[in-house]
C-alpha cells in the first residue's frame, strides 16, 4: 500500500514491526525480504514516484572548502528507487583483500568477512537483474579460455575479473507493484524522517519523527528500525538526532574513490583480437573485463584495491578524428543531451565543452557519415528503444590497438576525511551537512604504483606497455581527485563500540533496535562501486532481523 504524507492528518501515528527510512535499493530489498517472511513493514521515503527539486534540495550540502566533492544533488536522489533511478547499472563485489587488515589501510578491521556476504550474492544479482553471481570470466561459459589480448595470462596482475551490468534496474519502477501489492508493506511517500527519539536510557528507539514539506507531522513506532537513506543522509540523521557518536567515529572516515585516466594501454598483439568492448554471457547479460591484482600481490606489494578497464578516447578532444565519437559529443552537448545521459555522465564527457570548438567535431562527422549513421541507428535502438536489457555503453575499435585505461582505486581510510553539521537548516529544520573529503599522498602513490605494476606485467609478457598522458604522472592523478558519487565510511562497522558506530549486524552500538543499511557502514572503500555490496548487506540484515523478530521476546 502507498500512503501520501501530504494527505495524512497532522500528528498521525503509525506502527509496524519494522520501520525503514529510505526507499532506495537497500530499503526496498529489506522491505520485500521481511514482508516475504510475514513481517509488517513501513517504509518512509522523503520523495515520491517522480523527481521534485524542492525535495531534492533538502539534501544539499554546505560548501566545505575541500574542492574535491561533487554536488550532492548529482550523486543522490530523493525518490522511490533512490539512486537506481539514475544509475548506469554497474555491479561489482568487493575483493577478498578488501576485508583483510592491511598496513596500507591503517589496520582497519571489518568485523565480518567475505564468507558472511557471499551467501547473499545470488539473491543480490537476482534483485539487480545482472545475471549469475560469477565475476571471473574463466568461470563463465562462452567467455572462459579467452584473454583480454593474446598471450596475457592471469598472474599477479589479472584481466579476467568481471563487472556485471544490470538491466539497468530502476528499483522504484521495477518493484513498485510488488511493494504496493504486498499486504505486509506500507510505503509512506513525501514524508521525511527528521529525528530519531531514543528512550530515556538511550538503549532503544522510542519513535521516529517525520515531516512533509507542507508541515504535516507523523510519528513512527516499531520493534526494529532501519536507516537506509544513503551514505551521507543516514549519517546526517544520526548526527542531527544526537545518536551514535559514542566513540567519536560518527561522521569520520569519509571515503569515495580516486578515479580517472592518466595512461593508455598500447598493445603489440593483433588489434582485431583485443577484447576492448562489453561482452555478453549466455544469459545475455553485459559484462566487461577489468585489470586487477591477486589478493597475495596486493598484500605483498602494499597496493590499494584497484581496477582499470579499456575505454574510448576523450570525446571532447576532436583530435581522435573519429566520427562516431564526435557524433556522441555533439549529441551530449546539444539541448537533447540531458535526456540522453545523466548529469554526471555529461559532466565527465563535456568537461572541456566550454573551450572545445564544435567545428572540428563536425569535420570528423563528415569524414565518415555512413559509419556515424550506422552507429546512431544501432546504438540508439540498443540503448534507448530495446525492451528489457539495454547496452551499458559503447566502445570504438582502435586500429593502432591503443586504448585509454580508466581506473578506480581504493580511497584509504583517513580520520580527517569527515562530514559535520552546520548552523544552516533545511526547509524542515534539519541541520545541513558540510563535507571535508580528504585524499592523501598514499592515495596518489597507490594509483601510480598500480599503473607501474600493470605496465611491468604487459612488458614481461611481451604484449604491450602503458603510455602516460603527460610527464608529471602525480599531477595527473591529483587533477582528477574529484569524487562524491560513492559515499562510504561515516558510520563504520566495528566489533567493539569504541572502534566504530555500528556492530557486525549493523545495529548502532548500544541501541539494539536501530540498524544502518548503507555504504556509510563500510570499513574500507574497495575499488568497487557501492551498490552491489550495499544490497548484499541489506539482505544479510533482513535475514538477521527475521531471526530476531521470530524469536521469543
Amino acid at each position: 500500500m502507498e500512503l501520501d504524507g501530504r494527505k495524512l492528518p497532522d500528528q498521525t501515528r503509525l506502527e509496524a514491526e519494522v520501520a525503514i527510512v529510505g526507499a532506495g535499493p537497500a530499503g526496498i530489498v529489506a522491505a520485500l525480504e521481511l514482508a516475504q517472511a510475514g513481517h509488517d513493514v513501513l517504509v518512509v521515503e522523503s520523495g515520491g514516484t517522480r523527481f521534485r527539486r524542492d525535495v531534492q534540495r533538502l539534501g544539499a550540502r554546505e560548501p566545505g572548502g575541500d574542492g574535491y566533492h561533487l554536488p550532492v544533488g548529482t550523486a543522490t536522489r530523493r525518490q522511490l528507487g533512490g539512486n537506481t533511478v539514475m544509475w548506469g547499472g554497474r555491479c561489482v563485489p568487493f575483493d577478498p583483500v578488501d576485508f583483510d587488515s592491511r598496513e596500507l589501510t591503517g589496520g582497519a578491521r571489518w568485523p565480518i568477512g567475505l564468507s558472511d556476504l557471499h551467501p547473499h550474492y545470488a539473491t543480490a544479482c537476482r534483485y539487480l537483474g545482472c545475471g549469475q553471481a560469477r565475476f571471473d570470466a574463466q568461470e563463465v561459459p562462452g567467455l572462459a579460455g579467452a584473454t583480454l589480448v593474446p598471450g596475457l595470462p592471469d598472474g599477479d596482475v589479472t584481466t579476467s575479473g568481471l563487472e556485471r551490468w544490470s538491466l539497468p534496474t530502476n528499483f522504484g519502477r521495477h518493484y513498485r507493484r510488488q511493494l504496493s501489492g504486498s499486504p505486509q508493506i506500507r510505503v509512506l511517500l513525501h514524508q521525511t524522517c527528521t529525528r530519531i527519539e531514543l528512550e530515556q536510557d538511550g538503549g532503544a528507539v522510542r519513535r521516529l519523527d517525520t515531516r512533509a514539506l507542507d508541515g504535516r507531522r507523523a510519528t513512527l513506532s516499531a520493534r526494529r528500525y532501519v536507516l537506509a537513506c544513503g551514505g551521507l543522509e543516514t549519517t546526517r540523521l544520526l548526527m542531527a538526532s544526537g545518536v551514535g557518536d559514542h566513540s567519536g567515529h560518527l561522521g569520520r572516515w569519509y571515503m569515495a574513490h580516486p578515479q580517472g585516466t592518466i595512461a593508455s594501454a598500447r598493445f603489440t598483439t593483433p588489434a582485431e583480437n583485443t577484447i576492448y568492448a562489453h561482452e555478453r554471457d549466455a544469459d545475455g547479460v553485459y559484462v566487461r573485463r577489468r585489470f586487477g591484482f591477486s589478493r597475495a600481490f596486493v598484500r605483498d606489494q602494499g597496493l590499494p584495491s584497484f581496477a582499470a578497464w579499456l575505454v574510448n578516447p576523450e570525446l571532447a578532444d576532436a583530435r581522435h578524428r573519429n566520427g562516431v565519437l564526435s557524433l556522441v559529443y555533439l549529441a551530449l552537448a546539444s539541448p537533447a543531451g540531458s535526456v540522453l545521459a545523466s548529469q554526471n555522465v555529461r559532466g565527465d564527457h563535456l568537461a572541456e565543452a566550454g573551450s572545445a570548438a564544435m567545428l572540428p567535431h563536425v569535420r570528423n562527422l563528415l569524414r565518415d557519415p555512413a559509419a556515424a549513421a550506422r552507429f546512431a541507428t544501432s546504438f540508439g535502438y540498443q540503448r534507448y528503444l530495446r525492451r528489457g536489457r539495454k547496452t551499458p555503453g559503447f566502445s570504438t575499435y582502435s586500429p593502432d590497438n591503443r586504448y585509454p585505461l580508466q581506473y578506480q582505486s581504493e580511497h584509504l581510510p583517513n580520520r580527517d576525511s569527515h562530514v559535520s553539521l552546520t548552523g544552516q537548516l533545511d526547509a524542515l529544520g534539519v541541520p545541513r551537512l558540510r563535507t571535508h573529503l580528504r585524499f592523501g599522498q598514499a592515495d596518489v602513490d597507490g594509483v601510480l604504483n598500480a599503473h607501474r605494476r600493470i605496465d611491468q606485467h604487459l612488458r614481461r609478457h611481451g604484449v604491450g606497455r602503458l603510455e602516460y598522458d603527460g610527464d608529471d604522472h602525480e599531477a595527473g592523478v591529483r587533477e582528477q581527485l574529484f569524487a562524491g558519487c560513492h559515499q562510504a565510511g561515516t558510520t563504520r562497522m566495528s566489533e567493539r563500540p569504541e572502534d566504530g558506530v555500528v556492530d557486525r549486524d549493523l545495529a548502532v552500538h548500544g541501541v539494539h533496535d536501530l540498524h544502518v543499511a548503507s555504504s556509510s557502514a563500510f570499513v574500507t572503500s574497495s575499488h568497487a562501486n557501492s551498490t552491489f555490496t550495499i544490497l548484499v548487506l541489506a539482505l544479510r540484515l533482513a535475514e538477521h532481523l527475521r531471526r530476531e523478530l521470530s524469536s521469543p521476546a
